[in-house]
């Protein structure tokens, strides 16, 4: 036998769909902040070991590469592995921007110092962007 109801039990409202909308762009968005890191951290260290590696190799004259190192528009793994970068950045930046719009002033990621970082870092993300896409694009297609 169960009981039967009565009105005074509290009954779960209905959410709306702009309620249900924004809690999956809050979960999409808490996703991509806390995977950023991670994403960032091979993607990065592969870079700077380009950088470093490649330029020290053709310091000591080991590798002598046929295209201009470092060049935006020749040097494919330049331009791909910054694109990568640039991608993860704003990935991870526009994720905490999305979260502080979504958020309504609760919680920690509210501080003023981490909002404005989070913009820069979408400006410098987007920028490399911006400036790897076409050689980027030229070798997809």
């Amino acid at each position: 036998m169960t009981p039967e109801s009565t009105d005074n039990e509290f009954a779960q409202p209905e959410q709306s769909l702009s309620g249900r909308i924004a809690g999956s762009i809050e979960t999409f968005c808490t996703y991509g902040a806390r995977i950023s890191i991670p994403l960032f951290l091979p993607v990065g260290a592969l870079f700077i070991t380009y950088l470093i590696g490649g330029y020290a190799l053709i310091l000591i004259g080991v590798w002598s590469p046929s295209y201009p190192f470092l060049s935006l528009t020749e040097d494919i793994y330049f331009a791909w592995l910054g694109f990568l970068s640039g991608a993860v950045i704003c990935f991870g930046t526009g994720s905490l921007i999305g979260l502080v719009f979504l958020t309504e002033r609760e919680g920690s990621v509210h501080n003023e110092v981490s909002i404005l970082a989070s913009f820069i870092g979408f400006g410098f993300g987007g920028a490399i962007l911006r400036m790897t896409y076409a050689t980027v694009l030229a070798t997809i297609l």
